[in-house]
């Protein structure tokens, strides 16, 4: 990975944490809540500065952000008086009328979600608008030529010899120049039966006789023929879907993604494979080092993906994270009663120790795809 994009890639990264959290700041300070401080990143300070009663700063971990509103428990904002001897509490001093008016626990239930979910809310909007932008400058088409990308294992395809880099040259004597959908109906309509099949690997042609086609169904309910293979593809021109298009093909693109993420969270439970797939923020790294080299569009849509991620991670309801906080407020609501320090401090850390699991989990996952091994034992 370059350094220039090392740093493009932290730089956005803090932009979306940046736009994040002032989601959390802004509608915090609309509510009626002080807010303390706002930091970009964690650990101990490099810059920092105060406004209009915030402290703004920026850590050097770069590994989140955060907001601190005051009063996020009611004890916190309690002043205790203990003895000198003893160490004892001996009086507990309430807030004043001026600070509680400011505090979070004072404020009603969806003031409380409203601040939390403005965050995450913040990164989908972002997500939505880079979506669109891509779909309101156009999209490349994929055109196929008849140069082979992949053969499957077991394939009547791989039965012939086909292999990725040849070219096909007919299919039963349709020839595959030009429009490929004369041979793809061909193929498709021989299912279980044998097609001659050829080829050209350099300058060497091939002429084979393929084992009955495997049948398969089309979107169409119809029985088809496959070979087993994907043709390759090349950029073809631009698709633009004009301004009420794009917004509907980036609605419905973030719609996919979001449903594919809670998916693949809840695969986590129940696949390996899933787990293994699992990355850090080296990872996600590696992956902008080659969307980088893939054209302004490919970026964009990363960073949109990369938003709505950030976005549906955080709304986990486990504490630290913002939908630990929101399943919280919901709590106290129906129970009517604030919840107590301690136990909000107790679901802190057991939530703590699940992220940092995860993400112990992530890197080794990123250390072993970029050196051909994990942490050993």
């Amino acid at each position: 990975m370059s350094g220039v994009n090392i740093v493009a890639f932290i730089g956005v990264l803090m932009a979306l944490v940046l736009l994040h959290e002032a989601g959390h700041m802004v509608v915090a300070k609309a509510c009626g809540m002080r807010v303390e401080r706002f930091s970009i990143f964690f650990g101990r300070p490099l810059a920092r500065f105060r406004r209009g009663g915030t402290e703004y700063r920026i850590g050097w971990i770069p590994a989140g952000g955060y907001v601190k509103i005051t009063g996020m428990t009611r004890e916190e904002l309690v002043e205790e008086v203990r003895d000198e001897r003893t160490g004892e509490v001996v009086r507990r001093i309430p807030p004043s009328p001026e600070v509680e008016a400011g505090a979070y626990y004072a404020k009603p239930t969806w003031a409380k979600i409203a601040t939390i979910f403005a965050g995450p809310g913040v990164n989908i909007i972002v997500a939505f608008l880079l979506f669109a932008a891509v779909f309101w400058y156009g999209i490349p088409i994929g055109v196929d030529t008849n140069r082979v990308a992949a053969v499957g294992t077991g394939t009547p395809a791989a039965a012939v010899g086909l292999q990725p880099g040849d070219r096909l040259v007919s299919v039963n004597g349709v020839a595959a120049t030009g429009d490929l959908s004369r041979v793809r109906t061909e193929l498709q309509s021989h299912p279980g039966e044998p097609v001659r099949v050829t080829f050209r690997r350099g300058n060497d042609v091939f002429e084979r006789t393929s084992p009955p086609l495997t049948r398969a169904t089309d979107p169409d309910g119809r029985t088809v023929g496959r070979l087993g293979f994907a043709f390759d593809q090349v950029a073809g021109p631009k698709q633009s879907f004009g301004f009420v298009g794009g917004i509907r093909e980036a609605a419905d693109y973030s719609r996919f993604l979001v449903t594919e993420q809670v998916k693949g969270l809840g695969r986590l439970f129940t696949s390996q494979k899933a787990r293994g797939e699992v990355s850090s923020v080296v990872g996600i790294g590696a992956i902008y080092n080659d969307a980088s080299n893939q054209g302004a569009t490919t970026v964009l849509r990363f960073i949109g993906i990369l938003s709505l991620i950030l976005a549906i991670m955080n709304l986990i309801p486990l504490l630290p994270l913002d939908g630990g906080h929101i399943l919280f407020a919901i709590i106290e609501k129906v129970r009517g009663r604030p919840t107590p320090r301690a136990s909000f401090e107790r679901a802190s850390f057991v939530g703590l120790a699940i992220l940092a699991i995860l993400f112990v989990y992530a890197l080794n996952n990123d250390i072993g795809r970029l050196t051909g091994s994990g942490f050993t034992p």
